[in-house]
């Protein structure tokens, strides 16, 4: 079984690539945020933690050759969120603990080497097992920063918890991350409302569409929109133009499924005449002896009208076999003419031929089939004392051929306009029962298929009308 294909939509994909577009911008960006704001809070939580040992660093004082600590000064209200713990030396010996080290005696913070008045920051875990950051500093006491002697440097560790770090930073991501997603949503909001206002017009255009009827007499067209958009327009003028075109075939479908119907129409209802007379009468001898041969004229007239639709048919497709071989023209036109002379005795006399070329290469059916239905239609409507002139001339532009004669009654703009259609007769009152309007669509698809232009020249005052083909291929001789 056949899978179904996927239906794809412009809007869905347009709003899914503006998303994801701007969506990687805004991640970026977010990103560059998040990890500038990361480092911003890392650096204020080390500048407080150095503020607060420098302060504790000021509080250490020499007395007597021995360091002391005020912690007086030194509030000791802490915040779980916020604990510290700090611990001083002086000579390898802890001098000061900090009451919050009391349920850890046997606990040190962390003593380093570190050269003379400078300070490091580690991260720690706190000894109630809690992540923090550690100050750790080698320093001198403020007496002894300006004077000559460096008796007495002193040792500061200080931890400080990092919980109220990490919370704020969670809060930043959370805050950062939902941001992110209200920005896609509303950036999606916007681009949809976007997409929509630019897909207009197609809506708009295809709901002209929807209420177009090419089979009305009137011309079908897409109106012209009050503000012309430059990447429809084009559009609107192609399916403009596509929907004259069916419209016209459309018509002319109509006009020859009529014209079919009308052409069969009159010989059937003469072979139900003839049989409903012939019933009522089977012993009239007028009837019987010309019963038989009246049915066969009809039926034959039938076959005609068939095969000529049959050959229009084969010849308005591509299914025709076009094969190019070497043609003799003069052999040809008098192929063409014996073939003519059971319908018009005088076509040997009245056929005038001028060629300047005699051998052409091309589809053999093709060219019989249009010299035959141009010379007949020629023969028919010229008037019975004129000459059909057969010209075949080299030009500029390639091998020419011509037929060219002189029509007994006038042709109208309307007959010029409609002669090459199917079942068009100038003759509206179709006197002849031996026309039916098929030849000249026949050449015309035969030119087609075999990339032959047809011209029709008609002049007014002469009655003149001339048909030319080209360009042949001429058989190139050593």
């Amino acid at each position: 079984m056949a899978l179904k294909a996927r239906t794809t939509s412009i809007k869905r994909n347009l709003v899914n690539s503006i998303s994801v577009v701007f969506a990687i911008i805004i991640f970026a960006i977010y990103l560059f945020i998040d990890l500038s704001l990361d480092s911003w809070v890392d650096n204020q939580f080390d500048k407080s933690l150095l503020n607060k040992a420098n302060y504790m660093k000021s509080l250490v004082k020499v007395s007597n050759d021995r360091l002391s600590f005020d912690d007086a000064m030194l509030s000791e209200i802490q915040d779980n969120d916020d604990r510290h713990y700090y611990q001083l030396w002086f000579k390898d010996h802890s001098f000061k603990r900090s009451a919050s080290l009391s349920p850890y005696p046997d606990t040190n913070l962390l003593n380093v080497s570190l050269p003379l008045n400078t300070y490091q920051f580690v991260d720690v875990i706190l000894p109630n097992g809690e992540e923090g950051r550690a100050f750790l500093s080698y320093f001198l006491p403020e007496s002894e920063q300006l004077s000559s002697t460096h008796e007495h440097p002193a040792y500061l560790a200080l931890y400080q918890s990092t919980h109220s770090l990490e919370r704020m930073l969670v809060l930043l991501d959370m805050l950062l991350v939902v941001t992110f997603f209200l920005s896609i949503l509303v950036m999606r909001y916007i681009a949809i409302r976007i997409v929509d206002k630019g897909l207009q017009p197609l809506l708009v255009m295809n709901d002209s569409i929807k209420h177009i009827d090419i089979a009305q007499n009137t011309t079908a067209e897409i109106p012209e929109p009050e503000q012309k958009v430059e990447e429809i327009e084009p559009i609107r003028k192609e399916l403009n133009a596509f929907i004259k075109a069916n419209q016209l075939f459309l018509q002319n479908e109509q006009r020859l499924t009529g014209d079919i119907a009308h052409e069969l129409k009159t010989p059937i209802a003469e072979i139900m005449s003839l049989s409903e007379v012939y019933i009522r009468y089977p012993n009239d001898e007028r009837i019987g002896q010309t019963y038989k041969q009246d049915m066969l004229k009809i039926a034959q007239r039938m076959k005609t009208i068939v095969d000529n639709l049959l050959l229009l048919q084969r010849t308005s497709s591509s299914m025709l076999v076009i094969e190019h071989n070497v043609i003799d023209l003069p052999q040809l036109v008098e192929e063409v003419i014996d073939d003519l002379s059971f319908k018009f005795a005088k076509a040997q006399a009245r056929i005038l031929i001028e060629m300047d070329v005699t051998q052409v290469i091309g589809d053999a059916f093709s060219l019989q089939t249009i010299l035959t239905n141009l010379l007949d239609n020629a023969l028919f409507y010229s008037p019975s004392d004129s000459m059909v002139r057969v010209s075949v001339e080299l030009q500029s532009t390639g091998l020419v051929v011509a037929v060219a004669n002189q029509v007994a009654v006038a042709l109208t703009d309307k007959d010029m306009t409609h002669l090459l259609e199917p079942l068009y007769q100038a003759d509206q009152s179709r006197t002849s029962n031996d026309r039916y309007g098929l030849g000249l669509s026949i050449v015309n698809n035969l030119c087609r298929l075999n990339h032959y232009q047809l011209d029709v020249n008609y002049e007014v005052e002469s009655r003149q009308i001339c048909f030319s083909i080209q360009p042949l291929k001429v058989l190139e001789t050593a």
